[in-house]
């Protein structure tokens, strides 16, 4: 069973995408994506950028609609990179997108490109993705000056990281959003 998320803003504003219902899948909220891509405006044009924990695609392509050159998109589930998949080809999306279906840290594991300059890190809740795991993604997808959007519970304490300047946070029903840049 599918629902659809509409694009917030930008030249997809209005269209919907297909999420999936899926226990580790929540969508990112409609106003945190609003706030979002208000506090990226001054930097979100010709970004390259990265959708890690993907699910329907809808904060990488937001990104794309708000001006970003590329995004990069992270799916481990099969029927979530399907209906991904889906959301890009109805889109037109297909050269300004890669589609990766593996878990998130093989593609880190694996990355040999160059840094991000927006990175989306919103894996499930459930997971602790926050210690190890994290401190990796930084050292190999970042650079100085990359922008990291991380999306956490409200019941979880905001993300600390001395490699990180936290710039702004929001809380928004069950998701806390935290937007930070590499020191």
């Amino acid at each position: 069973m599918s629902n659809t998320l509409r694009i917030i803003s930008g030249t997809l504003g209005s269209r919907r995408i297909k999420t999936l219902r899926n226990t580790n899948l929540k969508p990112t909220p409609e106003k945190l994506r609003e706030k979002i891509f208000s506090w990226l405006m001054s930097d979100i044009n010709d970004a390259k950028c990265l959708d890690l924990f993907a699910g329907s695609g809808s904060l990488g392509i937001e990104a794309i609609s708000n001006g970003a050159d590329f995004c990069t998109f992270v799916e481990q589930n099969p029927n979530l990179y399907k209906n991904l998949k889906e959301n890009i080809s109805t889109l037109c999306l297909e050269e300004k997108t890669k589609l990766h279906r593996t878990r998130a840290e093989d593609f880190v594991r694996r990355f040999k490109d160059v840094p991000y300059d927006i990175i989306f890190f919103d894996p499930p809740y459930k997971r602790d993705y926050y210690s190890n795991f994290f401190e990796i993604f930084l050292s190999k997808l970042c650079k100085k000056g990359s922008i990291i959007y991380v999306e956490q519970s409200v019941h979880d304490k905001v993300l600390e990281n001395d490699s990180l300047q936290n710039l702004k946070n929001s809380k928004i029903g069950e998701a806390q959003g935290s937007l930070f840049i590499k020191k």
